[in-house]
């Protein structure tokens, strides 16, 4: 995911619809995550990363694949889709 894509949806002007602010939260999570990733040395806490990040990733396909079923759109829609 891009930086600038997770950017725009943390930005506080987004309209406040709550599945916007479930996929805030799960871009937010993955910046933690991927932020522990690249400080990790031990393999086995590594690995738990990679998992957490595929999860994570898998709800945010989810999250979005919902909120183009709704029509859910925001002032970023061009920037919101693009995975």
């Amino acid at each position: 995911m891009q930086r600038t894509l997770r950017k725009l949806l943390l930005r506080e002007d987004t309209p406040p619809h709550p599945l916007i602010e479930s996929i805030r939260q799960v871009c937010a999570a993955i910046d933690v995550v991927q932020s522990r990733f690249d400080q990790e040395t031990d393999p086995d806490l590594i690995e738990g990363c990679i998992y957490e990040l595929e999860s994570l990733r898998a709800q945010y396909r989810y999250l979005l694949r919902t909120a183009r079923q709704q029509g859910i759109t925001c002032r970023e829609k061009a920037h919101l889709w693009n995975e």
